[in-house]
């Protein structure tokens, strides 16, 4: 049992330095250090392996527990960000307030065969809803796809809306890939960042609501693009290796560092644009990162998390083919204040639409 435990407390110190590496992905750059960007990526998963740790050396009475324990502790103001219980819920009308939704539709489902059977579901959710502001990722394209059922559904429905939207243009694709749709009047809008090796894009609209102006920002950072043998791979990881295998992981690990390395070049653009924003801010988005990232706390900064604020549980917004994490954001000015959090997921999507009401100071 001694050698066991030798063997077992070295897995443990590895665990530990992992967990208290991941505390400093939010303030270290993937340009300077992107390895740590994958530890602030798998908190959630190395918190859990540090509790199984503390479980087996208290089960022995062993007083090693509490190595583990102290690391949890150590980073325990980290666990809001990724669960809450119940806050700022209520039943009635907000008075002087905005009703923002954003989505990652991923296309309505028309690269999956058109699927139609959560059209009504997802038309009921909007219509209690009965959002002020859309922000939409993976909106609209036409390439060799007609516009599916649910797709037709927002041009109709929402036609009357203000629109905020880019279009890129090649010899392949015409895209209307993220968009703002406003109840309330735009009177500017633009690019905040947009490099033209991605497809992934950030916008803006100052919008006249309640006797204010607001900039409301919709965000997609840089996507993984992972194909499906990577996806298996990650779904399917074992000690057992061949080169096929060993070429795919390195494929993996290539994709992520780029992604890392891209989504802090637009980290960086966009704290630069909201530091100069004349305006109060509304940001919306995927950030396809962790809540303990570069990303997150640097876009984040000053603003308030509508799910801290207001949500209920474990946040988790990617409900896709890679393990469930919370990189769907809603944020807003401190000023703020944010009621209703709510997520719901579709077929069609591999993220949850996320929604909450915000109260204007």
């Amino acid at each position: 049992m001694f050698i066991i435990n030798r063997i077992v407390f070295v897995f443990n110190s590895i665990a530990i330095l992992a967990l208290l590496a991941s505390y400093l992905a939010p303030y270290l750059s993937p340009d300077l250090l992107w390895p740590l960007a994958f530890l602030g990526l798998a908190f959630p998963i190395i918190v859990l392996v540090n509790v199984l740790f503390v479980i087996y050396w208290a089960c022995f009475l062993n007083m090693k527990f509490l190595f583990s324990l102290a690391a949890i502790v150590i980073g325990w103001n980290n666990m809001a960000k990724f669960i809450q219980f119940g806050k700022n819920q209520s039943s009635q009308q907000i008075e002087n307030s905005i009703k923002v939704v954003t989505f990652n539709a991923r296309y309505f489902g028309v690269f999956e065969g058109n699927p139609t059977e959560d059209s009504d579901i997802f038309e009921d959710k909007l219509e209690k809803i009965n959002p002020d502001i859309l922000c939409f990722q993976e909106m609209f394209i036409v390439h060799d796809a007609s516009e599916n059922q649910i797709q037709q559904l927002i041009k109709k429905k929402y036609s009357s809306y203000n629109k905020a939207n880019i279009k890129v243009t090649d010899t392949k694709w015409n895209c209307d890939n993220i968009g703002i749709l406003s109840r309330y009047p735009i009177i500017k809008q633009g690019i905040v960042e947009h490099d033209s090796n991605t497809f992934n894009y950030t916008i803006f609209a100052d919008v006249v609501a309640l006797g204010d102006t607001i900039r409301i920002i919709n965000t997609h950072l840089q996507s993984i693009k992972f194909e499906s043998k990577e996806y298996e791979a990650v779904k399917e990881i074992s000690l057992e290796t061949n080169k096929e295998k060993v070429s795919t992981y390195k494929g993996i690990i290539s994709k992520m560092k780029y992604a890392f390395l891209m989504r802090a070049k637009q980290t960086d653009a966009i704290e630069q644009f909201i530091s100069e924003s004349p305006y109060k801010i509304i940001l919306c988005g995927d950030f396809n990162d962790s809540p303990l990232s570069y990303a997150y706390r640097t876009i984040k900064a000053d603003m308030k998390d509508a799910f801290m604020e207001a949500g209920s549980g474990l946040g988790r917004t990617y409900v896709g083919k890679m393990p469930s994490f919370r990189i769907d954001y809603i944020m807003g000015d401190d000023q703020f204040e944010f009621f209703d959090y709510y997520s719901k997921a579709f077929s069609f999507s591999d993220h949850k639409m996320v929604s909450c009401s915000i109260k204007l100071k």
